[in-house]
């Protein structure tokens, strides 16, 4: 489902719990605060006020191309997200408002990355 939000609906997705109300990334299907299976999903928007928490960059991996800045992103009431961010190291900083992309790597196939606000 995750993947489907992702590609066809473009909506980047975590999970909340109906029970205890604790919202988890990456989504799952049993809350891990109370083991809950009743879960809804929540979609993170720019609204959702994400902030760049730490951010580096990587030369070579198994899912990004060369080079590519990675960020752990803070986003208001889900958590870090390790994530692509759109940008160079010059042109970012620790604080900065991020807001959600959803990108096509493949045909058939979407990411998500933060892009500064």
């Amino acid at each position: 489902e995750f993947h489907r939000l992702l590609h066809e609906e473009r909506k980047l997705c975590a999970t909340t719990c109906d029970a205890c109300a604790h919202t988890a990334f990456p989504p799952r299907l049993h809350c891990p605060q109370c083991m809950s299976d009743a879960i809804s999903w929540t979609e993170i928007t720019a609204a959702s006020q994400a902030t760049l928490y730490a951010f580096t960059t990587q030369s070579r991996g198994l899912r990004f191309t060369a080079p590519e800045v990675i960020g752990v992103v803070e986003v208001p009431n889900v958590g870090l997200i390790i994530s692509p961010v759109a940008g160079t190291m010059a042109d970012l900083q620790i604080g900065q408002a991020l807001c959600p992309e959803v990108i096509d790597i493949h045909d058939g196939l979407s990411f998500y990355r933060f892009t500064p606000a």
